[in-house]
C-alpha cells in the first residue's frame, strides 16, 4: 500500500503538472528549480549506485554466466535497436512528414559538435576512473566496473570482504532511492507544469506531423515489439508488465533522463517484478546507456523528416545509412535530456542534411524526449525480464504466464 500511494501521489503531481502549465502558461517556468532539484537529487546518486550495483551483480555471477548474459543482452539490445529504426523509417516513408516544410530563416542555432565513432570507442575505456566518476561518464564507470566485479569473482573467497562493502554501499543508495522518492510528487509537478507552460499546444501545431509520427513509433515499437518479447521470450504477461513499471514511465516522462530514471527502474524491476539484483544490476546500467530503441526510432524519423525538408533525395541507400548510423550513435549516447539531439545531427551529417535544420525540432524536442526516454528504459526493463526467464529466474506471482 505504501508504494502504491506514492504512485498515486506521483500520477497527481504529474496530472497537476498539466493542469498548471495549460493555465499560467510560460511564466510557470519560476517553479524549475522544484524539478531541477528532483534531477540532481537523482543524478547525485547514479554513479555510486551504478558503480556498486555492477561490481555487485557482475561478482555474484559465475564467470562462465557472465559472458552468457552479456551475450544475450548484447544480441537483444542489437535486435530491438534494428527494429525500432526499421519501424520508425517505414512510418516517415509512408507519411512523407516533412515535405514542402518551409525552412526559411532557420534560427542559429550552435550544437555540441558529435563526436567521431572511434572517439565513442576509446572514450569507454577510462584513463582516469575518478576523473569519469566526477564527469558522470556512465560508460567508463560501467566498463571499469564490468572488469572490476569480473575479477572479484575469479578471485573468489580472498574478495569476499570487499565484495560485501561494495553491496553495502549498493543496499544503502537503494535506501538513499526511496528518500528521493517521496520528493517525486513535487519534482515531477515542476518539471511537467514546466514543460507543459512553455511548450504548451500552440508550440506543437506546426509539427504535429512530426510528434505524431514519433510518437506513433514508440508506441507500435512499445506495444507491439516488446509485447511480443514479453509473451514468447520472457513468459510474461504483456498487459502486467507496464503496470509494474509505472513508478519507472511516470520518471521517464516526467525527467526525460535514463540516468536520473535508472534507481526507480532497477527498483520497479527488483520489487514490484521480483528479478534478481544479479541480473538488475549487472542489465540495466549498461541497458540506460546502450539500449536507446526510442532514441535510435527518433532521430531516424527526425533524419528523413528534415532530408525532406531540405528536398535531399535519400532512396535506399540513404535509408541504410540512417539505419547504421542510429545503431551506431544509439550507443554513446548518453542517458540525459536532450542527448538524442545529439544522436540526432551524427544522422544528419552522414545523409549530408544541414545540421542547422535541428532549430526546426529544437522547440518540440522535449515532447518528443519525454516518450523516447519511456521507451529506453521500458525496453530496458524487458530486456532484463527476457533473459532473467532464460537464466531460470521465476518472478513474482501474477506476472508469468500460467502462474
Amino acid at each position: 500500500m505504501r508504494k502504491l500511494r506514492l504512485f498515486k501521489w506521483i500520477l497527481i503531481g504529474f496530472g497537476m503538472g498539466i493542469i498548471a502549465g495549460l493555465i499560467v502558461g510560460p511564466p510557470i517556468a519560476v517553479i524549475k528549480p522544484a524539478g531541477d532539484l528532483f534531477v540532481r537529487l537523482l543524478k547525485m546518486i547514479i554513479v555510486p549506485l551504478v558503480f556498486a550495483t555492477i561490481v555487485v551483480g557482475v561478482a555474484k555471477i559465475s564467470p562462465s554466466k557472465i559472458s552468457r548474459v552479456f551475450g544475450k543482452q548484447v544480441f537483444w539490445y542489437i535486435v530491438t535497436s534494428i527494429i525500432a529504426i526499421a519501424i520508425g523509417l517505414l512510418l516517415v516513408s509512408v507519411t512523407g512528414i516533412g515535405v514542402g516544410m518551409p525552412v526559411g530563416e532557420l534560427a542559429t542555432v550552435e550544437p555540441k559538435v558529435p563526436p567521431p565513432l572511434s572517439e565513442v570507442i576509446l572514450g569507454i575505456v577510462p584513463t582516469n576512473l575518478i576523473d569519469a566518476m566526477a564527469k558522470g561518464e556512465i560508460l567508463p564507470i560501467i566498463f571499469f566496473g564490468l572488469i572490476f566485479g569480473v575479477a572479484i569473482s575469479f578471485v573468489g573467497k580472498v574478495c569476499e570482504p570487499l565484495l560485501n562493502v561494495i553491496d553495502g554501499i549498493a543496499n544503502a543508495m537503494y535506501r538513499v532511492v526511496r528518500f528521493i522518492l517521496w520528493y517525486a510528487p513535487i519534482g515531477v509537478f515542476a518539471l511537467i507544469g514546466w514543460t507543459v507552460g512553455t511548450h504548451g499546444p500552440g508550440v506543437l501545431l506546426p509539427l504535429a506531423s512530426l510528434i505524431g509520427v514519433c510518437w506513433g513509433g514508440y508506441i507500435i515499437h512499445a506495444l507491439g515489439v516488446y509485447s511480443l518479447g514479453l509473451r514468447f521470450l520472457a513468459k510474461v504477461r504483456p498487459l502486467v508488465w507496464p503496470v509494474k513499471m509505472k513508478e519507472m514511465l511516470v520518471m521517464c516522462l516526467a525527467t526525460c533522463s535514463g540516468a536520473a530514471s535508472l534507481p526507480v527502474t532497477m527498483r520497479c524491476c527488483e520489487e514490484n517484478a521480483g528479478i534478481s539484483k544479479e541480473i538488475t544490476g549487472f542489465v540495466l546500467p549498461v541497458g540506460t546507456t546502450v539500449n536507446m530503441d526510442g532514441t535510435a526510432l527518433y532521430a531516424a524519423v527526425c533524419g528523413v523528416f528534415l532530408a525532406n525538408a531540405f528536398g535531399i533525395p535519400l532512396g535506399l541507400s540513404g535509408n541504410v545509412i540512417i539505419l547504421f548510423t542510429a545503431l551506431m550513435a544509439s550507443i554513446g549516447t548518453a542517458a540525459v535530456p536532450g542527448a538524442g539531439m545529439i544522436m540526432t545531427m551524427m544522422v544528419l551529417s552522414a545523409v549530408g542534411v544541414p545540421l542547422e535544420g535541428i532549430a526546426l525540432i529544437a522547440g518540440i524536442d522535449r515532447i518528443l524526449d519525454m516518450g523516447r526516454t519511456a521507451v529506453n528504459c521500458y525496453g530496458d526493463t524487458v530486456i532484463a525480464a527476457i533473459i532473467a526467464h532464460s537464466e531460470g529466474e521465476t518472478l513474482l506471482p501474477g506476472i508469468n504466464i500460467g502462474k
